[in-house]
């Protein structure tokens, strides 16, 4: 009996080993599934350092007679570069920010000069959620990008990438109108007679105050 039970036994054995090894190899193949694959990504200048696919911005919340939110700095310069393909003559890259939540009629998109240096033209990033002619909108969170290399209007590579956008809130203040005295002076007579000539012209002058937010 005792022989039997070797016997029988060394089939369990393998059957172990092999699940361990199927088991090994599944995880292996989530690992390299998980890295990321983009050849791209954004150099973005925030402050006075640059950081890559990662966009800050600050929030101050005012409250007064010029309640608002004001965000800082307006936009954030950034340029793209892929490892795999980079500026060369006649080139463009043309970016989508397809993130959930944006307008799709059409995304936001940004197309610069990618034929010189070691990075494409300069863009401005924005917040928001719809295309802009002057910068390129994205939303708090992490934004999803389609991209487009071309050469002489032939597309030589294009790919995703993911780009993070952090907001810091300052806090909440008071924020009140500056206000300032001014004289202003209007005319009282026509200044021209009739045959269209200047002449002296009556004026009358009186205050008034002229406000706005800082």
């Amino acid at each position: 009996m005792k022989h039997a039970r070797f016997i029988t036994g060394r089939p369990q054995t393998k059957f172990v080993a092999i699940l361990v090894g199927a088991i090994f190899l599944i995880l292996a193949a989530f690992t390299v599934s998980a890295q990321p694959t983009s050849e791209a990504q954004f150099r973005v200048k925030n402050e006075n350092a640059f950081s890559i696919n990662l966009i800050q911005f600050k929030r101050t919340e005012y409250i007064g007679t010029c309640a608002g939110t004001v965000f800082s700095p307006d936009s954030q310069s950034a340029r793209f570069v892929s490892s795999k393909t980079p500026p060369g003559p006649n080139r463009r890259v043309i970016i989508k920010n397809v993130t959930d939540g944006m307008e799709t009629n059409p995304y936001p998109y940004t197309d610069r000069g990618y034929n010189k240096g070691e990075f494409s033209e300069d863009f401005g990033f924005k917040l928001g959620n719809s295309h802009k002619t002057r910068t390129f909108s994205v939303l708090e969170g992490e934004n999803k990008f389609l991209y487009e290399i071309k050469e002489n209007d032939q597309v030589i590579e294009q790919g995703a990438l993911t780009a993070e956008v952090s907001i810091q809130n300052l806090g909440t203040f008071p924020r009140q109108q500056i206000c300032e005295d001014k004289i202003e002076c209007k005319d009282t007579t026509d200044c021209r007679d009739r045959k269209g000539r200047k002449r002296t012209c009556r004026q009358e002058c009186f205050p008034l105050q002229q406000c706005r937010c800082p």
